[in-house]
């Protein structure tokens, strides 16, 4: 853990879950640092863990927020991650907000292909999460207006008895079921949305 303590105040918010809180890092705006609300239960402890493993095994974490260690602040121990922001310096939107707001066909084929990519990037690697969620990651838009899906929370697995921690086969058996359910349960939201009721569809019928 870093010794140097760092002040965070509203001026630095960036968004609140239901889990834990999120600052840009007042030193480099390229990171930002995560607190836990409850405390007791360390669940950024616990996705640590994951990271870690990852680590050990060589997998470039391109398409995961990077963890680079932990700090101190005001509001007690914080997280330290990769913030992902566009090609003009703003902070990176989550898919939710594209889905909702965007009409714009071409950037809806990109935010398919960013999809696509990171499903594949977490079956090949066996990357689990709690609960696949499209708030829970970011399209990155880079100079030529495409860009990259980056997962930014969630990452861990919630079974009763998680084997896929020590066996990547099972890893990827759980990845491949939790994005058929987030398919599954976006094509249901978005019924009346053809655009991306078809960007759903397109996933969910990738074999890899």
């Amino acid at each position: 853990m870093a010794k140097e303590m760092v002040e965070l105040d509203d001026s630095l918010f960036v968004g609140r879950g239901s889990k834990r809180i999120c600052y840009i890092h007042p030193h480099d705006e390229t990171k930002c640092i995560k607190l836990d609300l409850d405390r007791k239960h360390r669940h950024t402890a616990k996705e640590i863990r994951y990271y870690k493993r990852y680590s050990r095994q060589g997998i470039l974490v391109d398409m995961i927020a990077p963890y680079h260690g932990r700090m101190k602040t005001n509001s007690g121990v914080g997280y330290v991650f990769g913030l992902a922001r566009d090609f003009d310096g703003k902070i990176s939107r989550s898919v939710t907000y594209y889905l909702k707001t965007s009409e714009d066909e071409k950037l809806l084929n990109d935010l398919f292909a960013g999809m696509a990519c990171l499903k594949e990037y977490m079956i090949r690697h066996g990357i689990t999460v709690t609960l696949l969620e499209a708030h829970n990651m970011v399209f990155q838009i880079s100079h030529h207006g495409n860009g990259k899906v980056i997962l930014i929370d969630g990452i861990g697995n919630n079974q009763l008895l998680p084997m896929s921690f020590f066996l990547n086969s099972h890893a990827r058996k759980v990845v491949r079921r939790k994005w058929s359910n987030f398919e599954k349960a976006m094509m249901r939201r978005f019924s009346c949305d053809q655009k991306v009721y078809r960007i759903f569809m397109r996933l969910h019928e990738m074999v890899i």
